[in-house]
């Protein structure tokens, strides 16, 4: 992808029941609280513990940050019926030489069951295969993420295989299921 392709301001998407959105400074508070949770600190790769400067950080440094270099998307997950923020998605890599992208979500935990995770990646993965220049978005979940998987597998996203012990996390090596998305 040419990095001059790459829109020069992060677009709010929508299909009219959930909206990715730029992280605002005042997401801060949503993001510690849910970065809390025992799921979230689990499965995904934030630090722990995580700090209130920390999810700061992360909104008002690290996301903006990670578009404007081209190296990544950061989105709220918006609730449209209620205005509220329910979790996080993006692309937490862009391969700009492979035109491809890995993606990456956490929900929430009042949140989660509601199918939003699965129309946020729907929408992320549908704009980035666009408008967004990618040939391909990739999952690397965890295989004892059974949430996960089925997230991917309800917004469109194909098993490829297991990558035996392709994670260090946590401490411990971890097998990786591979999923992709092509469209």
């Amino acid at each position: 992808m040419d990095i001059d392709a790459w829109p020069r301001t992060q677009p709010e998407l929508t299909d009219g029941t959930i909206t990715l959105r730029p992280w605002r400074a005042s997401d801060d508070a949503f993001v510690f609280r849910a970065c809390q949770d025992d799921a979230v600190q689990r499965w995904t790769r934030i630090g722990v513990p995580c700090l209130l400067d920390d999810a700061t950080g992360f909104v008002a440094r690290w996301a903006p940050h990670q578009w404007n270099a081209g190296t990544g998307a950061s989105f709220a997950i918006v609730d449209g019926a209620r205005d509220v923020v329910v979790g996080s998605m993006g692309l937490v890599r862009i391969d700009r030489s492979n035109h491809l992208g890995e993606a990456g979500y956490w929900m929430d935990a009042h949140q989660r069951g509601r199918g939003l995770a699965a129309r946020a990646l729907d929408l992320l993965s549908a704009w980035t295969l666009t408008t967004g220049r990618l040939a391909r978005v990739e999952l690397r979940i965890e295989v004892d993420n059974v949430a996960s998987r089925k997230v991917a597998t309800n917004a469109g996203f194909a098993l490829e295989g297991v990558m035996r012990r392709a994670a260090w996390h946590r401490g411990e090596h971890c097998d990786v299921a591979l999923y992709a998305r092509i469209d």
